[in-house]
């Protein structure tokens, strides 16, 4: 009987001490779970091109140092190289085609609020891969850094810390992923999370290729600063029941097309980023190229040339063609759309005993998203009757028309014609400026906001960022607030966004948008379209554009393990759809 009081006394006070224990737990306040501070640390919400840099993740800055080297940053989409989900950064460094500087060096980067005095957990996964075979282990390094107050200027940082990662793979066949974490103490509100990659040897001939994924920087949040509020954006009008006639147009809003004035770069095969190209081959040789000479500009300091030369040859086609396109997402059947560009021609010599006209621009547009140019019927000659010499150009020429977007997927397309069968000759088309703007009827569009807007630049934003998000211009904003380098804002800048038109536009299309995996399945399965056969300067990229798919499906039905190696005679079925 004693032992069961016993007994019966233990459990009562046993049930007491966990009645206790939680009513004690529920009353303290419970440790707040370490946050996630850095945005796209897995980059799995996007990339966004970077003039000087290429397809940066979306919320990260980037650098490099110049010199003799080429520097890439891309959205790496390959499995072996990514560590998780399905993009990982990559960031090249190439010497191959010029000499190299020792001491090369690209990166990323990205500034958060961090609270002073707490410490705070960082890794990161990443992988280098390397053709060469050089004896120095050490040559390719990559390195991380942390600045304490907020400082985004690469240069100006001293505490750069080398990553344990002696593994090169080659680029072709990757292997396992190398790692690294660690603790940092803030030392201020702000912390800039840095990365680079450093090619240590002045080498030629040599390209290194580093993928990272899976950044991230946990621990206590900052306390959140009451956000700066935002103007909401009125909606689009609704279609008019008819197209308003030109006269009473008003065509305004963001460029839908993207890299409209080649300021963003070009692909290697000499076209404009985010561009398709097309000829029709016979007897003439085609050439498309970067053109910086700024006699044949027309605005910044890249223009797309377009190139139809007979010149050594013995023979020539009549009615040869060449030209670029793009595919336009997101537009509104029945509304019209204004498209300007600006140009000039040019011939190696003047020929003012010939037809004035044998040589035009022209434009055309398939409604759908269609890439044969043959298939276009709508084709409008542009009123460019004047023809410089090569090398004494003139005043770029304008035009501009609307038309009436006939579904929400059009693709544009711009085309030099050499007309008649010449020997001997050089046609050379310079296009930049192209735009292409929704318009409403002076009755229907959106009034224009006269209070000022102000902007407080976030971590991570540049001009070209903020400019679209608000619908204005780099340009505007840089006069408004008496900016002397447009590249050069900080976190916390409170900038004065000139009066826009704060209305909703249609998003364009990212270039190579992600196939889901469910979606690959059914592009791999599509194995019984057309072939083609890889020629010189192709890459999957350029060949998916071509035919309105995407490079990972191409990839499937060919079974391909690597995105960038492909080879010139190679066929390659491409999937239907």
């Amino acid at each position: 009987m004693m032992k069961r009081k016993h007994v019966q006394a233990a459990v009562l006070a046993l049930v007491f001490v966990l009645v206790l224990g939680g009513m004690l737990a529920r009353s303290a306040p419970l440790a707040a779970a370490p946050a996630e501070l850095l945005r796209n640390g897995g980059f799995e919400e996007g990339f966004t091109f970077q003039p000087g840099c290429g397809m940066v993740g979306t919320s990260w800055g980037c650098f490099q140092n110049g010199g003799t080297a080429a520097y890439g940053f891309y959205d790496d989409q390959w499995d072996p190289v990514v560590y998780e989900g399905q993009h990982a950064q990559l960031i090249a460094i190439d010497t191959k085609k010029i000499g190299g500087d020792p001491d090369r060096y690209a990166g990323i980067y990205q500034t958060v609020d961090v609270v002073p005095g707490q410490a705070y957990h960082f890794s990161i996964r990443g992988m280098i891969r390397a053709d060469d075979h050089d004896s120095d282990p050490w040559r390719y390094r990559v390195q991380v850094a942390f600045d304490h107050t907020g400082n985004t200027d690469w240069r100006a940082v001293h505490n750069w810390i080398e990553l344990p990662w002696d593994t090169y793979y080659p680029r072709t066949a990757p292997g396992a992923f190398s790692e690294y974490d660690t603790d940092v103490v803030a030392q201020g509100a702000k912390l800039t999370v840095f990365i680079r990659v450093w090619k240590k040897w002045g080498d030629w001939y040599r390209e290194v290729d580093v993928d990272v994924d899976a950044v991230s920087l946990t621990g206590p949040a900052a306390p959140t600063a009451p956000a700066t509020p935002i103007p909401t954006p009125t909606p689009v009008p609704s279609t008019p029941t008819q197209p308003p006639t030109s006269s009473e147009l008003v065509c305004t809003g963001p460029n839908l097309l993207h890299n409209g004035d080649f300021e963003q770069g070009f692909y290697s095969w000499g076209v404009g980023y985010y561009w398709g190209w097309f000829h029709n081959d016979g007897q003439a040789t085609y050439s498309f190229y970067d053109d910086q000479w700024d006699k044949v500009v027309a605005e910044g300091e890249h223009a797309q040339l377009i190139e139809i030369s007979t010149r050594n040859m013995a023979a020539s086609d009549a009615d040869r063609y060449a030209g670029i396109y793009q595919v336009v997402d997101g537009l509104q059947p029945g509304v019209q759309y204004e498209l300007s560009l600006k140009g000039m021609m040019r011939e190696e010599a003047p020929h003012p005993d010939e037809d004035t006209y044998r040589y035009r621009v022209q434009w055309g547009y398939l409604p759908g998203g269609g890439l044969d140019w043959t298939q276009v019927t709508n084709w409008v000659e542009l009123p460019w009757d004047t023809i410089y010499t090569r090398t004494a150009p003139g005043d770029p020429l304008s035009y501009k028309t609307t038309f009436v977007a006939p579904s929400s997927r059009v693709t544009i397309f711009i085309r030099a014609w050499k007309k008649w069968p010449t020997v001997g000759r050089e046609l050379d088309v310079d296009l930049d400026a192209i735009t292409l703007r929704q318009c409403w009827s002076q009755g229907s569009q959106p009034t224009p906001t006269t209070s000022e807007i102000i902007h407080i630049v976030q971590p991570g934003e540049y001009l070209s960022l903020i400019a679209a998000r608000y619908g204005t211009t780099v340009q505007a904003i840089v006069q408004a607030n008496g900016l002397s380098n447009p590249n050069l804002i900080y976190v916390g800048q409170r900038l004065i966004i000139p009066q826009v038109l704060l209305v909703s536009y249609p998003t364009p299309p990212t270039p190579w948008p992600p196939v889901s995996d469910t979606e690959g399945n059914q592009e791999s399965q599509q194995v019984a379209g057309q072939t083609y056969v890889v020629r010189p300067g192709d890459t999957l990229y350029a060949i998916a554009v071509r035919f309105n798919t995407t490079p990972y499906a191409i990839a499937k039905a060919n079974g391909l393990h690597n995105l960038h190696w492909i080879y010139v005679g190679q066929k390659l079925t491409i999937p239907n759809g």
